[in-house]
């Protein structure tokens, strides 16, 4: 008599029927933040959406690494912006960020003008296979992103930090107009520092002077930041010529070049007022990415290694080079775990 087979524990089976359903539950994500998931059919529909929009700026969805598919790496641009946006979502719901009414029509407008009107637009998403509600939906998940970005950056950039960043960067915000009359002896410098005026200065440049690229300009080098006049000039020269006040000429100045007499002919700094906002974009990005990165070390992501490797230092999600690689990967991170003349 063949033996019946061995009837299974209720707890036995219990366990087998909950890892079956796992099984089935992490078939279809394709990655998971925090307590929200990012379904495989989402992440297919954002790449078409990613690829619509960043072709309409020329550009592309994703940049393949070697060996790469396009597809391959479009999957993973789309799935670490839906990355990025759960952690916007979560902060803007915490603090009540929203969209104004009207935004995503305004936004869908100036895309309708920039591809020449409604007719070519819908051409447009009937080639990407993607239709105007799903536009719409993602530039409204686009713009809450931003309204959230801008919320961090106003939340953590006050004056003192601009202030900081203005001190930090203030040669960039400094002009100076630098001239000089290049000549081969030491005499013939002490000569012309002696005699030579601002009021004469361009004429005895344009006479004496053996740098002929601006000897022909009354020996101006032109008006420049101090950052980039420190960057393109010998470090003797430009030493000198910042030891000077505006409107002083030096003494004879030796470089690689020559012998140089110097005239600063102005220095202006920018007030802070009047760069105010440009400090407060040009800090805005790093302070958004370490935001982001903070966030991570609060929520769990988990990546399908389907779709690559999620580098928790980037917040990029990475290809996975090969099989080996990919074999040990979870993809999870979380709480728990040149000199110039002169």
């Amino acid at each position: 008599m063949t033996p019946l087979p061995r009837r299974w524990p209720l707890r036995a089976l219990v366990f087998a029927l909950l890892l079956a359903a796992c099984a089935q539950s992490s078939s279809s994500v394709a990655a998971s933040v925090g307590d929200a998931d990012i379904s495989i059919e989402r992440l297919q529909t954002d790449m078409a959406l990613y690829g619509f929009l960043t072709a309409l700026q020329g550009g592309t969805c994703g940049t393949p690494v070697q060996g790469e598919t396009e597809e391959a790496a479009c999957s993973r641009f789309a799935l670490a912006n839906d990355i990025h946006e759960e952690l916007a979502k979560a902060y803007a719901q915490e603090n009540d960020v929203t969209i104004e009414d009207g935004a995503v029509q305004d936004t869908m407008s100036q895309i309708e003008t920039g591809v020449g009107g409604a007719d070519a637009l819908k051409q447009q998403f009937d080639d990407a296979g993607v239709t105007r509600t799903q536009v719409e939906d993602i530039v409204a998940r686009l713009l809450l992103s931003n309204a959230v970005q801008e919320a961090v950056v106003a939340e953590r950039l006050d004056d003192a930090a601009l202030r900081k960043a203005y001190e930090d960067q203030v040669e960039a915000f400094t002009t100076v107009e630098v001239a000089h009359i290049l000549v081969k002896d030491r005499a013939d410098a002490e000569r012309i520092a002696a005699e030579v005026t601002p009021k004469t200065f361009a004429a005895t440049a344009e006479k004496e002077s053996i740098d002929t690229g601006s000897a022909a300009n009354g020996g101006s080098l032109g008006s420049v930041s101090e950052a980039d006049f420190r960057a393109q000039f010998d470090p003797d020269f430009v030493d000198a010529a910042l030891a000077l006040q505006p409107g002083e000429i030096s003494g004879p100045v030796h470089t690689q070049f020559g012998w140089h007499v110097i005239y600063l002919m102005n220095k202006d700094v920018a007030a802070f007022d009047d760069v105010r906002e440009q400090l407060a974009q040009s800090q805005s990005g790093s302070i958004v990415e370490d935001w982001f990165i903070e966030q991570l070390d609060t929520v769990d992501v988990d990546v399908n290694p389907r779709f690559g490797r999620f580098d928790p230092k980037t917040g990029q999600v990475l290809a996975v080079r090969s099989t080996g690689e990919g074999s040990g990967e979870t993809g999870s991170t979380g709480a728990a775990g040149s000199t110039s003349n002169p």
